[in-house]
């Protein structure tokens, strides 16, 4: 079961310029954290150094926090 089943967490998938998918954590206050699947299970360590991810969260941000 992932871990948007559990509370009120809302997990959101960002496309990839490169044609691959992020899965996304967003809280207001504490940022983002990324994974490598939807059960959000396999954190994504050092994603500020991928400019790919990097270009997903500016994407993100940029349309009012919404995929």
């Amino acid at each position: 079961m992932c871990r948007a089943c559990f509370g009120n967490h809302h997990v959101w998938r960002l496309p990839l310029a490169g044609g691959g998918r992020v899965f996304m954590e967003f809280h207001s206050y504490m940022g983002p954290t990324f994974f490598r699947d939807r059960a959000c299970l396999r954190e994504i360590d050092g994603w500020w150094d991928n400019a790919e991810i990097c270009a997903a969260l500016e994407w993100f941000v940029a349309r009012g926090k919404v995929a």
